[in-house]
């Protein structure tokens, strides 16, 4: 939470957000609001999400966000 909340204070540039398992202890209430707040984040910035579960895009499809997914 503290490097999103400095995003903006760092660089006028709207710099990508790369987060690599970053959500790897949260429970399923925490995961989905981060995910909303990452929603926000994404109109401004480009995230980037780094992670080896499906949590993560089953709790966006049941919110209803927009995702591109990409499987290695």
């Amino acid at each position: 939470s503290l490097r999103l909340s400095m995003l903006d204070e760092i660089s006028e540039e709207k710099m990508p957000i790369i987060l690599d398992e970053t959500f790897a202890y949260f429970d399923e209430e925490r995961l989905k609001n981060i995910l909303l707040f990452l929603a926000e984040k994404a109109k401004e910035h480009q995230i980037i999400l780094f992670t080896c579960t499906s949590r993560e895009k089953e709790i966006l499809e049941q919110l209803g966000l927009a995702y591109n997914l990409i499987e290695l």
